[in-house]
């Protein structure tokens, strides 16, 4: 067996769901968020790519499926997301 060394934490000091996103988002993403929630689905993370908007990762109760809220409200479960 191999040691593993642990990997260095690339977020400085911030949370991964961060306190204020829901102040972040905006009214499609609020009603659709709340369906999504209706279903059992959760925000997983938020991903804060530099200089681009936030990009909001919900997953279903099993957590086996992913999708990312657009802006527009829309869900986006195609496999261009990639969840590592």
């Amino acid at each position: 067996m191999t040691d593993q060394v642990p990997q260095k934490e690339r977020r400085t000091g911030q949370v991964a769901i961060p306190d204020d996103m829901m102040s972040e988002l905006n009214e499609l993403q609020h009603q659709t968020l709340a369906r999504m929630e209706g279903f059992g689905w959760s925000v997983g993370f938020v991903r804060r790519p530099l200089f681009q908007d936030r990009v909001v990762v919900l997953f279903d109760p099993s957590g086996h499926q992913h999708a990312v809220l657009n802006e527009d409200g829309t869900l986006d479960t195609s496999d261009g997301n990639p969840v590592r």
